[in-house]
């Protein structure tokens, strides 16, 4: 087993509900970032942070990479948007795409940023197009793999096959740990029963989860269980959630996505009172990391905003940070 281990940092995308309630500003809260102990790394979702993105100036460029030395922080990943349904009329081409990203990665590249996460949605195509403009910009292009993306969806197989072919470093994933969970957050549950939704309804949704269907198989026996049991039409949108949101890939699918792997979202809903996150199995996917020798960043990514608003990102980072280090050490 080699001792090799990932670096430990956080994206301010957790911090959502701060930023919302305006509790803190940029430099602020990087600040509390490094006084909580919670980088090194940090990753930043560029329109979320900056007000002139996806463009920034050199002097706020400066700005900001003198914020992170200030506080020992360094810059892990670049959260772009490609938003290819910007127009009313139609959607972006192949072309537009690609010029909308390369704004982006010279942004990535001003910030000083060593790897952009982009969606699927941008194809084998595009990232075939951005090869040498990533390599040029000396910034890793990943694309994030979120649920349901998991190593055996086509696309993801269809990347990878583009990503092969190419043989660049600088292209890859960003995988999410929310491809691999054990069981739906609790508070998900607790969010539908607020809506509207019948216990016969959680139950019925439970078990399809954890069937081995497909996708489309599980939303069409999703809508069926919504209109047996009458939800209303706030219980039927969320319940689609489940699909998208957590995945129910094996913790082993990783082993053939970590060569790929550019940079990895630590998703989490919550560190309970006993130092576990209930649903996502931590322990397994630290322990792969460590055994294969990951030394890539690792963002804390709680993504509890989805079902409150309540400011509690930095308690539940931190949280996360020590369970994590607990795994690392162990």
């Amino acid at each position: 087993m080699t001792t090799k281990k990932p670096i430990l940092g956080t994206t301010l995308y957790s911090f959502t509900n701060e930023w919302q309630q305006r509790l803190y500003t940029l430099d602020q809260m990087v600040e509390k970032v490094a006084e909580l102990k919670l980088g090194p790394a940090v990753e930043v979702v560029g329109f979320q942070s900056f007000r002139t993105y996806p463009d920034v100036t050199d002097e706020f460029a400066r700005h900001f990479r003198d914020l992170l030395d200030k506080h020992s922080l360094i810059p892990s990943c670049l959260g772009a948007n490609l938003d290819f349904g910007r127009r009313k009329d139609r959607l972006m081409t192949d072309e537009e795409k690609l010029a909308y990203i390369q704004r982006q990665l010279v942004t990535a590249n001003k910030l000083g940023y060593p790897v952009m996460r982009i969606q699927n949605s941008a194809g084998p195509k595009v990232f075939e197009a951005l090869e040498p403009l990533a390599r040029r910009a000396k910034v890793h292009v990943a694309c994030e793999l979120h649920s349901p993306l998991s190593v055996d969806n086509p696309e993801v197989v269809e990347l990878r096959t583009t990503f092969d072919r190419i043989g660049s470093e600088y292209l890859g994933f960003i995988p999410d740990f929310s491809t691999s969970m054990t069981s739906v957050p609790e508070v998900y549950w607790s969010d539908l029963r607020e809506v509207g939704a019948s216990e016969e309804l959680i139950e019925a949704a439970k078990t399809i989860w954890n069937s081995n269907q497909s996708n489309g198989e599980k939303f069409g026996d999703l809508a069926e269980a919504a209109a047996h049991y009458g939800a209303n039409p706030a219980v039927g949108g969320q319940l689609n959630m489940a699909m998208t949101m957590f995945g129910r890939m094996p913790v082993d699918g990783w082993r053939e996505l970590l060569p790929y792997a550019r940079h990895i979202h630590g998703k989490f809903y919550h560190v309970d009172e006993t130092g576990k996150e209930p649903s996502i199995p931590y322990p397994d996917l630290i322990k792969l990391l460590k055994d294969t020798g990951y030394q890539g960043t690792i963002s804390a990514e709680w993504e509890g905003h989805a079902f409150t608003d309540r400011p509690i990102g930095f308690e539940e980072v931190s949280a996360w940070r020590t369970m994590c280090d607990r795994l690392l050490a162990g």
